[in-house]
């Protein structure tokens, strides 16, 4: 499990790297690592794919984007709650066969949980990218019968997306977990990457400047309000010394506002996260994967 994780965290790795390099100003020092970086990134899927104990996988299509729900076989929850993962991939097969959420998916199997996500690639919490998060809700709600109020699980700049669509739909959701989030696109991945990282369509489709003076519009740490009103609950696992995704501007920052809002935050910082490891950036580490809090949270009566 452990090498299964690393190997899916570096895949992960060199993708926000290569799009955040002006955030953490650490571009890749050689031609030779940026083709190794390039060729990580190609193990990003693009078709759905995986197995499960206690689970059975359906491919869907939003919008000609894949997405995939996850169906228990075993017992179904009465309530028919479901986790959507952010980003999508993390929960199907990545390019090498594995499954980074494979822990969390098969146990919310067993309680009886269904699991989705869908492809926005990365986005960084856009209105478009929002839309078509918005759309399959409404597909898996109306046509599966799904819960109306889903539970987010979202690591690394799958915090954007997963807050993104939550602040602008915040009775849709109850619960929101995250693995070292990013939720403040000014420090990761920085303004000049959200405007020019997402792929057409699902960007923000404004110049720089235009951003600039609209962050408190998009930002999500910006647009918590909603959430804090609507009884979202917020739980954070986050590295102490993340320097990808800076842990006080990502987390802790969002857990003092969402107090402020009155709403319910927890964050606990994982201490030296992945300090044993090259190039975690403490950013990565095998606690984060089979947190016992963690699902504590995501399955909690």
């Amino acid at each position: 499990m452990i090498r299964d994780t690393r190997r899916c965290f570096f895949v992960l790795l060199s993708f926000l790297l290569m799009n955040a390099s002006a955030a953490v100003g650490d571009e890749p020092k050689s031609p030779a690592s940026k083709t190794e970086a390039a060729r990580n990134v190609q193990k990003i899927p693009t078709t759905i794919a995986g197995t499960y104990k206690g689970g059975e996988l359906i491919e869907l299509r939003v919008r000609d984007r894949i997405a995939f729900l996850i169906k228990p076989t075993g017992k179904i929850d009465t309530q028919k709650r479901w986790l959507r993962d952010f980003p999508f991939w993390l929960a199907i097969n990545d390019g090498f066969g594995s499954v980074a959420h494979r822990h969390y998916v098969e146990q919310a199997l067993a309680a009886g949980f269904h699991i989705a996500g869908v492809d926005v690639g990365p986005s960084c919490g856009s209105p478009a990218a929002a839309e078509v998060c918005q759309e399959f809700y409404e597909q898996l709600v109306s046509k599966q019968g799904l819960h109306k109020q889903a539970r987010l699980l979202a690591h690394s700049h799958g915090g954007l997306i997963a807050y993104g669509w939550a602040f602008r739909h915040p009775t849709c959701v109850d619960r929101i977990a995250g693995m070292c989030p990013a939720t403040d696109f000014r420090t990761y991945p920085a303004l000049p990457n959200v405007v020019a990282g997402p792929t057409k369509g699902l960007d923000y489709g404004l110049s720089l400047a235009e951003l600039t003076r609209r962050i408190c519009e998009f930002n999500p740490i910006d647009n918590l309000a909603p959430l804090a009103k609507s009884g979202v609950k917020i739980l954070h696992l986050h590295g102490d010394k993340d320097i990808l995704i800076p842990t006080g501007a990502n987390s802790t920052e969002l857990a003092r506002r969402y107090r402020e809002f009155g709403g319910d935050a927890e964050i606990v910082l994982l201490k030296d996260l992945g300090s044993a490891r090259a190039n975690s950036r403490g950013h990565d580490g095998p606690e984060l994967y089979e947190s016992a809090l963690l699902l504590k949270f995501l399955l909690a009566e």
